[in-house]
């Protein structure tokens, strides 16, 4: 009987149109992954080739995310259909097994899911030889690179998912039951990717996420673009474990099935009722008279039909096992979140309303699972059970069972916004906090949220009344946020085309939701006006009896087409057209919105006309005088001045070329000489002013430049709202508002693809290192070197404004404070203003004022940052040079931005990145304010004491150098074991951050503003580099190169001049290290093979340790070549401290000039492991398998 019922499901489902409806979608969706720009879903960018193994693989398994829905479809219902249809009494009195049954449903649906999943890899590999489709991003086909992620990803996870729901829909016989194992299934994926964010939890995130797709990120983190392009999916290590496991879990599901699943019409209970016969026994014959009841139905009937309806489906959700099953793993999944709170090198930070509410958030798919699916289970509620023809009949006006729905699911996604308020608050009780911020949690839950909630439930009952099917309302639900997503590829990019749009903006301590409230209140009134027009369409074609043909629906819905709903019909539209029109006028007219597509045209429009002026002479800035007036509540400022421009070349300038920014907010009141000149160009689509000077500029000789400028902020933007000058924490920088000379290829495009798509040329990301023009720019730009600097800053009566320079006076007027500043020496052409409601933490060291402005409550760390101050220009004046300044300055800045960025003796710190860390054990957590705090203090030297060239390699003489700065600072305050863990993350996130380079890898002395090359990498070389040749050689060489270049204009360093004072501190026989580290690029596989040792005595201890060690080098795409190794590399023995923690108690250099190698140690204190290179100063992409716990020899 197993064919026969295979055969059945097989027939049964090539009749149904679903099944190659489903088929069709994932086959179109997945062909216009990789024939357009519409669906992203790969990774191929830059190097990697749009079909490359890594490509087709990322998709593949991300796709069987979206198959689990048609999963739960196919192999849900397999046998629940029989019940449904009520044809189970039949199916069970043939002569079949409950194996043969069982069986062959699961097959044939299995079958059936196969082929509907086949339609991923057949859509990819059709999409390979798709017409248009451009050669050079592709590679030569390979047949095994889409059969391979097919057989690997597609087939275990159908299995395991569609054994998983096929046990769920067979023994509980409810749909709804099948639909939350598939959220579950969701959690764990999830959950799998809370946990990579931990580096110790990455293995246990692969083996817990079911698809697979955590397994395949963890075993292809750190391959380079050419192993993406080149190597196929690995099916070893973590996704072999994976893999075994869910399939192993699917034939769990497939035994409990068989033995749980009673092959009767009646399932047996757990329980066993008294026999219905006892219970007729007792029934008594009674006569009495029925009252005659005369119906009264009035306003005040029909609320209380309202009201006893509205709490019927509030019970009947709440009450649900599988509701209360979904609820409770969104907690659980929120409250694993909770866990690694907003963490930054593993360090958590405190559980801020906002820090918690960010979490929170992460609940919004359970809200929107709970939506789509509740929203049809109440639609369909009397149909379901077979009562709609009698409910139906009943006095009940159609409209007030479709509200009824509507403020059920009201109730409950007010009582869960309740239920997700007590667990902010349980979370941070958890963690020892007791500010808990109440009307934050209802200010942004009960606004954005629930108003998101409340506009998708509208939009699912329409769907659900107008599609009148169920299970296709569902599919065409998930089928419009799919196309929500895409709307912005297809060029619908504004917020009046996006569904739901409003956006209430981010969250910050210092400015609260500030400016972002309008446009979300306006946004919000045109899409709840929608939402009414659809619910009255959808209660105009509500299904009321047993005739669902839509053109008798359309004449049973004129008939309620009463006046009051007419009136709310045209009403709602009247909103809907009004508010549309006010925020297109807000958006488009007062304001300027243009599509990312617009965005790059105008791009390359500029680029086109004025790139011919990039290498023109012009003058330089030698001195700026301003005057900036800040409005900070109304968001506007008004900036009065001027610049002296020198002519610093050999030749006579006649032209000057003014580049103002081009934010549409900024108006030019005047720009005027000092002498005569007259406009040759004045373009204000590109703000591009080109200015003829009667009498040319003279070298040596100088013009001074007036200008006024006014930023007013006019009703509210539609996107990218600037969040520079804000209510409470403005911040910006010269570069954002002010006047710059010349061309500005800054505004270019920088992505190859899209320059192509524009007729432009690749573009290199920097200049050569040796080219002349970038020897004469810094890293500030080519319009100045050093400069005078004087500015006077007004702000409102209650902020304090900061400028660069030191404070001369300070007053107030007209209610307004003023604050003048100016520096008594030259400083580089970066300077920034600042206000806010600030409270002032002050300190000194030696003769230096000590100064933190920040936001009252944030007073966590403000001792470590401080402290940090102190030791950097504690440990930089001594090892460096002396400190240039008499005082140093944090400035809070709301966390629109994650930066802190150094100024002279200015430093903005956002308040997201270190005054709400949560150091809570020194010992064990980063202090990453300590850390970011010493590597800003450092840019005083490595920035703005010694300005580099413009050019390749321009970031690791002021980003490395503070990098390994900031480290010394931090080697002498923490332990090594902190160090290890800082280190570690620094080398994942380098070997991260080059396997998506979208260009070239280059070695630390050529980058190209490649973070994870300045950042990162440069941690791990530098920190290495002083190990190898002696701290204080490597802070020598630093001090002559800081000694050679301090203060000097053009021609500027670069890296190559860096390079020579450290060769020349570095003993011959370590050269080929300054090889390796700065002019290739250079890894290492290291690895402990054995780890034994021998109690010599109880304070003695012999340890037997067997490594492996091999060195290679890799090109710009990250292709290796074996090279000799003959190198110094650290051994390492981890003890136990007196709180069991590990605890370094040998470290030594040994020569390895061999891939195998064997070292006896002998240390004085119990080892618990040991291994090679174990402080991760080395590039080796598999660091964990460098130590290994050490056992006691037999």
């Amino acid at each position: 009987m197993f064919k026969e019922i295979f055969r059945f499901e097989l027939k049964y489902r090539k009749k149904r149109p679903a099944t190659y409806i489903y088929f069709g979608i994932f086959f179109v969706m997945c062909l216009l992954a990789v024939t357009t720009d519409i669906v992203q879903i790969g990774g191929a960018a830059g190097q990697i080739k749009e079909n490359a193994p890594f490509v087709i693989a990322r998709m593949t398994v991300i796709m069987t995310l979206f198959l689990t829905l048609v999963t739960s479809a196919v192999m849900g219902v397999a046998v629940l259909r029989d019940f449904e249809h009520n044809t189970e009494a039949i199916m069970f009195s043939t002569p079949m097994g409950k194996f043969s049954y069982l069986m062959g449903r699961f097959w044939g649906s299995f079958a059936v899911l196969l082929f509907i999943g086949s339609g991923i890899s057949i859509a990819f590999l059709i999409g390979d030889f798709w017409p248009g489709r451009e050669a050079e991003k592709l590679l030569p086909f390979n047949f095994w690179s889409f059969i391979q992620p097919f057989l690997v990803f597609v087939v275990p996870n159908c299995f395991f998912t569609g054994a998983l729901l096929f046990m769920s829909g067979t023994l509980s016989r409810k749909t709804i039951v099948i639909y939350t194992q598939g959220i579950l299934l969701l959690v764990l994926y999830i959950a799998s990717q809370t946990m990579l964010r931990n580096l110790e939890q990455k293995e246990l995130a692969a083996m817990v996420d079911p698809f697979g797709l955590r397994a395949f990120a963890y075993e292809t983190q750190y391959w380079t673009p050419a192993e993406r392009n080149t190597q196929l999916v690995p099916f070893s290590g973590y996704v072999l474990y994976n893999r075994l496991i869910w399939m192993g879990a699917g034939i769990l599901a497939l035994a409990v099935t068989y033995f749980g699943f009673s092959f009767n019409v009646v399932r047996n209970a757990l329980i066993r009722r008294k026999s219905t016969a006892d219970n007729f026994r007792k029934v008594q014959s009674v006569s009495t008279t029925i009252p005659v009841v005369e119906p009264v139905i009035d306003t005040k009937a029909r609320f209380r039909q309202l009201g006893k309806l509205t709490s019927l489906y509030f019970t009947s959700v709440v009450k649900e096992i599988p509701f209360i099953g979904i609820v409770i793993a969104g907690l659980l999944l929120l409250f694993l979140n909770a866990i690694n709170m907003s963490e930054l090198f593993g360090t958590s930070a405190y559980p801020t309303t906002y820090n918690v509410l960010s979490i929170i958030q992460g609940f919004n798919l359970f809200f929107l699972i709970i939506v789509v699916f509740y929203t049809g289970e109440l639609v369909w509620r009397e149909r379901s059970v077979k009562m709609n023809l009698i409910i139906d009949a009943l006095p009940i006006v159609d409209f007030i069972t479709l509200i009824a729905k509507f403020l059920g699911l009201l109730l409950v996604y007010i009582g869960l916004l309740l239920v997700l308020v007590l667990s902010g608050i349980v979370i941070q009780v958890a963690y020892g906090y007791f500010k808990f911020e109440l009307p934050v949690y209802l200010s942004t839950l009960f606004t954005e949220t629930l108003s998101f909630l409340l506009l998708y439930t509208f939009l699912s009952i329409f769907i659900q009344v107008m599609v009148n099917n169920k299970f296709i309302g569902y599919a065409v639900c998930v089928a419009f946020f799919i196309l929500t997503g895409v709307l912005g590829e297809l060029g619908l990019e504004h917020g009046l085309f996006q569904f739901g749009s409003a956006d209430i903006g981010t969250y910050s301590d210092m400015n609260v939701y500030g400016h972002f409230l309008t446009p979300f209140t306006w946004f919000e009134t045109y899409w709840f006006a929608f939402s009414v027009i659809l619910f009255v369409v959808a209660v105009i074609f509500s299904v009321r009896g047993s005739e669902s043909v839509m053109n008798i629906r359309w004449k049973a819905g004129k008939l309620r087409l009463n006046r009051s709903m007419v009136t709310l019909l045209l009403g709602a539209a009247v909103l809907f057209v009004s508010s549309g029109f006010f925020i297109y006028y807000n958006t488009n007219i007062i304001n300027n919105f243009e599509t990312s597509e617009r965005v790059k045209e105008q791009q390359a429009a500029y680029e086109k006309k004025y790139k011919k002026y990039e290498t023109l002479a012009q003058p330089r800035i030698v001195e700026t005088n301003l005057k900036v007036d800040l409005y900070p509540y109304d968001r506007d400022f008004t900036a009065e001045g001027y610049y002296y421009l020198k002519n610093k070349t050999t030749q006579p300038i006649r032209d000057l070329h003014i580049q103002q920014s081009n934010d549409h907010q900024l108006t030019v009141a005047y720009l005027k000489f000092d002498r005569d000149a007259k406009v040759k160009e004045h373009d204000e689509d590109f703000r591009y002013y080109i200015y003829e000077l009667v009498a040319p500029l003279q070298p040596g000789d100088s013009v001074k430049m007036s200008f006024k400028l006014s930023f007013v902020t006019r009703g509210f933007e539609e996107q990218n709202s600037n969040t520079n000058v804000v209510f409470n924490g403005t911040f910006f920088n010269n570069t954002s508002f002010f006047p710059a000379l010349g061309y500005q290829d800054d505004y270019e495009i920088g992505d190859d693809d899209d320059r192509k798509e524009q007729d432009l040329e690749e573009k290199e990301r920097m200049l050569g290192r040796n080219d002349a023009r970038g020897r004469g720019m810094s890293l500030f730009g080519d319009d100045a070197d050093h400069i005078r600097f004087e500015m006077t800053v007004s702000t409102s009566n209650d902020q304090i404004a900061i400028a660069p320079g030191y404070l001369q006076k300070e007053w107030q007027e007209n209610d307004r404070r003023y604050f003048q500043y100016k520096m008594d020496a030259p400083m580089c052409n970066f300077y920034s203003v600042v206000s806010a409601r600030y409270a002032v933490k002050r300190d000194k060291w030696n003769d230096v004022n000590l100064e933190i402005y920040y936001h009252p409550g944030h007073e966590y760390n403000l001792d470590r940052m401080m402290q940090g101050m102190k030791d950097a220009l504690a440990y930089y004046s001594k090892n460096f040079s002396p400190f240039q300044f008499r005082q140093m300055r944090i400035m809070e800045f709301p966390r629109y931005a994650s930066f802190a960025q150094s100024f002279a003796n200015t430093v903005p710190f956002s308040e997201g990145i270190g005054f709400i860390a949560r150091i809570s054990d020194p010992d064990e957590d980063i202090d990453y304010p300590y850390y970011v705090t010493a590597h800003e203090v450092a840019h005083q030297w490595w920035g703005h004491q010694v300005m580099e060239a413009n050019v390749k390699g321009n970031a690791m003489l002021s980003e490395s150098m503070s990098q390994y700065s900031a480290l010394m600072v931090m080697k002498h305050a923490f332990t090594p074991e902190t160090i290890e863990r800082y280190l570690k993350y620094e080398l994942d996130n380098y070997l991260s951050g080059r396997a998506t380079e979208s260009k070239k890898e280059q070695p630390l002395e050529l980058v190209e503003r490649q973070n994870y090359i300045h950042y990162q990498k440069a941690s791990l070389i530098f920190f290495a580099l002083q190990d190898y040749i002696g701290e204080d050689s490597l802070n020598a060489a630093f001090r002559r190169y800081n000694e050679a270049w301090r203060f000097k204009d053009a021609p500027y360093p670069t890296s190559a001049d860096l390079l020579g004072y450290i060769r020349q501190v570095t003993p011959d026989s370590l050269q080929s290290v300054i090889h390796d580290m700065f002019e290739t690029i250079t890894l290492f596989e290291n690895k402990t093979l054995e780890a034994e040792y021998q109690e010599l005595d109880s304070t003695h201890f012999e340890i037997t340790l067997k490594v492996s060690a091999e060195k290679l080098r890799a090109d710009s795409t990250g292709m290796e070549t074996p090279v000799a190794i003959n190198d110094w590399i650290d051994i390492g023995v981890y003890g136990k401290d007196e709180q069991k923690k590990d605890k370094l108690i040998y470290l030594q250099k040994h020569k390895i000039t061999q891939k195998e190698n064997t070292f006896t140690i002998r240390v004085d204190q119990r080892p618990r492991k040991a291994g090679i290179d174990p402080m991760h100063k080395l590039i080796d992409r598999h660091s964990s398998d460098n130590t290994k716990s050490v056992v006691r020899k037999p």
